[in-house]
């Protein structure tokens, strides 16, 4: 009779903990920066601030998006976003299958030309450069999940 409840739990406690594995991995803090990226549109230049992060699917479905906190070196939390994620730079549309590497990507913020136009070049760089310097203390990311 022993042996029977055993056969019986086994299972559950395989998928108990296989989902306790899968909620850690997702809660592990992972590198992420965020970077200045220059552009044009029609109102002129544009600094987009550029969130980045390198993502392995360990899940078993193809990956389109993550869900994150983005945290300084203390692991001060500095904001939230839904990254998105392809495994192919230049097809932002293309998922990361199940045990594929990819980036994902989200522009927290832009400066364009309006600001230009409305403060002057000098002005322009200053918010440009302040703004950099407030998001280069992203370090890392806590992913809290995916969009498939």
């Amino acid at each position: 009779m022993l042996k029977v409840k055993i056969k019986k739990l086994s299972p559950i406690g395989l998928i108990l903990t296989l989902s306790m594995y899968s909620t850690m991995a997702l809660s592990a803090n992972m590198p992420c920066n965020v970077k200045l990226e220059f552009d044009s549109n029609s109102t002129g230049s544009v600094a987009n601030y550029v969130l980045s992060l390198q993502l392995k699917n360990t899940t078993g479905r193809a990956v389109s998006g993550a869900s994150v906190i983005y945290m300084d070196n203390e692991e001060q939390p500095l904001g939230n976003t839904l990254l998105h994620c392809s495994s192919n730079a230049d097809r932002l549309n293309e998922t990361v299958n199940p045990g594929s590497y990819g980036n994902c990507i989200s522009i927290l913020q832009k400066v364009d030309g309006a600001f230009l136009s409305a403060f002057g070049s000098q002005k322009w760089t200053q918010i440009v450069n302040t703004q950099l310097a407030a998001l280069n203390a992203v370090t890392q990311c806590e992913v809290l999940g995916f969009a498939y």
